[in-house]
Order: structure tokens, then C-alpha cells, then sequence
């Protein structure tokens, strides 16, 4: 499970709604996995974790355009990560689990380290909260 903790927030409201919605999802799809639930069901969780990530690509992209701020470095990390869980689908198995577990760790709180915290730092010296 990935434990959600304030060093994760990145002073942007809507952002940190956005990317504790997405390891909410993220824990329902590892305890999903854990509790060996229907294939069909571990899909269906994914596609929400898919559907918000989007989201929250879309949200980042246009506050950045709205403030002034370059999107096209950001643009083209997030279209890398958006990908790579788009074909998370083939480890969705029990024999993946910890597999699974250190790909959503590191692709959920490795981006928002790495890439939105810098970010989020130019957005809210504009006065973006």
C-alpha cells in the first residue's frame, strides 16, 4: 500500500485533490491484486487510475499555459508516464504484486517529486494556490 503523507502535497489544491485521488485508486488496485480479486474488476481499477491520471494531466498542462509557464518538458514526462500505465495491464496478476506495488510507488510519488513539485513552485509564486 502506499501510504499518503503531507511531503507528498505540492501547495496547489487541486493538484494534491488529484494526486491523492490517484494513490486512493492505486491502493484499492494493490489490495485488489492482495485480496486476488476478478481480473475483470483489477481492469475496471485500472482504467479509473488511467481516467484520473489523464485528468490530472490535463489540469497540470493547463495551469501551466494559463500562468505562463512552458508545458512542453512537462508535457512530454507526462505522455511517458501515461503510457507506462497504460500497459500496466500485463502485471495485473498476484505473482506481480510487489512488482506492481514499487511501479505505483515510484510512478505516482516519483512524478509528483520529480516533476510537479518544481512546477507547482513557479505556479504558486504567481499566486496560484
Amino acid at each position: 500500500m502506499i501510504p499518503w503523507d503531507a511531503r507528498y502535497e505540492v501547495g496547489i489544491a487541486v493538484i494534491d485533490g488529484q494526486h491523492r485521488e490517484m494513490v486512493d485508486i492505486a491502493n484499492r488496485l494493490l489490495a485488489g491484486l492482495r485480496a486476488g480479486a476478478a481480473r475483470d474488476d483489477l481492469v475496471e481499477t485500472l482504467r479509473a487510475l488511467v481516467r484520473a491520471a489523464e485528468h490530472n494531466v490535463a489540469t497540470e498542462e493547463r495551469l501551466m499555459q494559463e500562468h505562463g509557464l512552458s508545458p512542453a518538458h512537462h508535457a512530454a514526462e507526462h505522455e511517458r508516464l501515461l503510457e507506462e500505465i497504460r500497459r500496466f495491464d500485463l502485471k495485473l496478476d498476484e505473482r506481480g504484486l510487489a512488482e506492481s506495488a514499487r511501479f505505483l510507488h515510484e510512478w505516482l510519488l516519483g512524478h509528483i517529486d520529480e516533476d510537479d513539485r518544481p512546477f507547482a513552485e513557479q505556479l504558486r509564486a504567481r499566486g496560484v494556490t
